[in-house]
Parts: C-alpha cells; structure tokens; sequence
C-alpha cells in the first residue's frame, strides 16, 4: 500500500510538474519522500522543482545535502555532475559525472554531457570521442551532430566537420547552425565562396546568428 501510495504522489508530481506548476508539484514530490526518503525519483524531480522555483545553485545544494545522507546513491552524482554543468562548472561536473559511473552509474548515459563539459573547456580533441560514443547509440541526434562538427573545427579538422554537418543537415535540413559550422569549416579551407552560401542560409534560417554575421563581414571586408 504505501509503495503505490508514494508512487501515486510522484505521479501526481510529475504531471504538475509537466504543466510547469512548480510549486504544487513540489508538495507531492515532497510528500512521496516523507513515504521513502530515499525515492530516487522523487529526489530528482524535488531538485529539479527546486531549480524552477528558485534557483540552480539551491537545488545544487539540496542534492549535495542528499548525497551526505545517500552516498552509494550513483543517480545523485549524476544530477550534481548536470547541475555543475549547468553551471559551467565543467571540470567539475566531469568529475562527478566519473564518480556516478564508479558507484555503478549507466557510461553511456554520461557521453553527451562529458563531450559537453570538455567543449566548454576547450578541450576538443577530449570531447570528440564522447560525442562518437553518443552518437554510435544516438545517431539520430542532430544536436550532436552539430557540436561535434564545431568541435572539428576547432581542431582544424575542417573536412571531417563538414562531414558531421552534413549529417545534420539531412536530418533536419530547416535547422539554421549546421550552415552556419559548416561556413566556417570552408573558411578553413579557403573556399569563401561555399562559405559565404553556408552563412547565408544560415542567416535565412536565423537571421539572428551571431556566428554567420560575423564570419560574413570578416569574407566580405577582404
């Protein structure tokens, strides 16, 4: 009885949740976690609410304080390693993300926000693998596509950038910021030309994108 009970308020929770009633699902998630204090789900989405409501450096601070009480929990190192992310905290969200898989945390569900975090520090060539490991299970994922792309070009690897756009751009060809990386991947192979047509689209796309504006006015001022 109470098993289902508690998962009936994390339900409730969650589909308040859903429609952004943040406070009223905070009450249920709470509720849940006065029936099992070490709910995982309901910990999650109280930090998440928490995030919502007032702010990401409290709901970091929620988490560490389940994490003194939780310490084998892997799924807490994961949310903490999101949040240090979120933050900008990339070294150290790496390092978090290193633990939850120590304690038995999935791997592969960490790729994309490792190969995140090491973009974030400039450390391509580290970031690179994690994104081939993601999209090995998420080929699908045009977002990653995109990063890796960008990542690519960052370590020169213009041709191999355009590829990983281009897969990208068959996927999902009304998406403004493939055009836009691969731009820059012809500037590093000096063809303005091809370049200025990727920024062009990319700014029909997006006429706001910062990236194309600016490479734009660098072709156009030669």
């Amino acid at each position: 009885m109470k098993e289902q009970e508690k998962w009936d308020y994390f339900d409730q929770g969650l589909e308040l949740f859903d429609e952004e009633e943040y406070d009223k699902s905070l009450e249920f998630f709470e509720k849940a976690l006065n029936l099992d204090p070490i709910f995982e789900n309901a910990i999650a989405y109280k930090s998440f609410a928490i995030t919502e409501l007032k702010s990401l450096n409290e709901s970091l601070e929620y988490i560490e304080s389940q994490i003194e009480e939780n310490s084998d929990m892997e799924s807490l190192y994961y949310i903490k390693a999101n949040a240090l992310s979120d933050l900008e905290q990339f070294k150290e969200s790496n390092d978090y993300f290193d633990m939850a898989i120590e304690k038995g945390f999935e791997e592969e569900i960490t790729y994309y926000a490792r190969a995140y975090n090491y973009s974030g520090l400039d450390e391509c060539d580290k970031a690179i693998p994690f994104f081939e490991k993601h999209l090995e299970i998420n080929v699908d994922d045009v977002q990653s596509w995109c990063e890796m792309g960008k990542c690519l070009n960052s370590l020169s690897k213009f041709e191999d950038a355009l590829k990983s756009t281009s897969k990208a751009i068959e996927m999902d060809p009304d998406y403004y910021l493939p055009y836009s990386y691969q731009g820059v991947s012809w500037m590093g192979l000096e063809d303005n030309e091809k370049a200025l047509k990727c920024f062009q689209k990319a700014l029909e796309l997006n006429p706001g994108d910062e990236i194309s504006i600016l490479n734009m006015e660098k072709i156009l001022k030669k």
